[in-house]
């Protein structure tokens, strides 16, 4: 009726001496994870399997067909390899010094050809360089000195984070590494706890390279790589069994897949190399001898031609004024006397 208020279900009560469990009425079910953990065992086995074959094919290659051609190349090809070594070193640090001058010049604005003496005189008279007054520092602003002073506090903070962490090897200083990620970290950690010489067990040749193969993927930052190291350490201790939880079984099969990516990403790169399945193919030597020697002139003609390059461009700020006043009568042209 209106103003009246409404009516609350009544609430069933349960008779006296109720038993859920052994009421007729009630019914349990019950999980069976079994046919569940057969099928991620099969899908384990296949991935394992493509996982194992690609990484048969990298490990051959990498421990014997690039040695193996590598030895090949230095024993057939002795002259071209120390030409190609000394070219390569004189080209590249004739190179370095040339960009640092025109560099210089082209922020100060000053000629090349002094900025090269200058250098020529620090590197004769190494005590006075020091003493030497620098002339660029006008031409940086605050702003910029700020900037630099930032870069550095993050170097040396960067530098102090990683040397408080003893999971952390230190960064390599020859080149820059990303950042690794939260799943690279953990893979690592667990590896090291592992793999690492204090946790006792045989010191293998195997144990040895793959230690230093995890600190190799752990410098270059790279998930899958080190993914891969841990599923071939497991696959080959026998980790896994059909009898592991389920979610164990069906991450492993996430890490297979992620360690075949990058097995089959580092054999996409190799593919295209002379020294793949170098040891497999002796009757294509003949051919790979003759592609290698054309190889190699063309390399030392190009470094040849960019050494002439900058031996002329350095001769060119070396000259004296009175060498460069004759050097430009030598061009004049005489027809407008005939």
């Amino acid at each position: 009726m209106p103003g009246s208020s409404p009516t609350l279900p009544r609430r069933r009560v349960a008779p006296a001496g109720f038993d859920p469990w052994h009421d007729p009425g009630v019914a349990l079910v019950l999980l069976d994870d079994a046919p569940l953990k057969r099928a991620a065992w099969a899908e384990l086995h296949a991935a394992r399997k493509r996982q194992e074959k690609a990484a048969r094919d990298l490990h051959r290659h990498e421990q014997i067909d690039r040695p193996a051609y590598d030895e090949w190349l230095h024993r057939t090809f002795p002259t071209f390899v120390t030409r190609l070594r000394e070219l390569h070193h004189e080209v590249f640090g004739k190179a370095e010094r040339v960009k640092h001058v025109q560099a210089m010049a082209a922020f100060t604005g000053r000629s090349a050809r002094k900025l090269w003496r200058e250098m020529k005189e620090q590197e004769a008279n190494p005590s006075a360089a020091g003493q030497q007054e620098d002339h660029d520092d006008d031409f940086f602003d605050d702003d910029a000195d700020d900037f630099f002073d930032d870069r550095q506090r993050h170097a040396r903070g960067h530098a102090r984070a990683q040397a408080e962490d003893d999971f952390e090897p230190r960064p390599s200083a020859s080149r820059p590494t990303p950042p690794p990620g939260a799943e690279a970290r953990n893979v690592y950690r667990r590896l090291v706890q592992r793999l690492h010489p204090d946790r006792g067990g045989e010191w293998t040749a195997a144990r040895q390279r793959l230690w230093h193969e995890v600190q190799l993927a752990w410098d270059a930052g790279d998930a899958d790589w080190l993914t891969r190291l841990e599923v071939e350490w497991e696959a080959a201790n026998d980790v896994l069994d059909a009898a592991s939880p389920l979610s164990r079984l069906r991450g492993a099969v996430a890490e297979f897949h992620a360690a075949r990516r990058d097995t089959e990403r580092k054999l996409r790169a190799y593919r295209g190399s002379p020294p793949w399945r170098f040891t497999l193919t002796e009757k294509k030597r003949a051919e790979l001898h003759r592609r290698t020697e054309l190889n190699f002139r063309h390399d030392v003609v190009f470094l040849e031609r960019q050494l002439a390059h900058l031996d002329a461009l350095i001769a060119s700020w070396e000259k004296t004024p009175g060498e460069r006043r004759l050097a430009r009568a030598r061009h004049v042209d005489f027809r407008f006397y005939d």
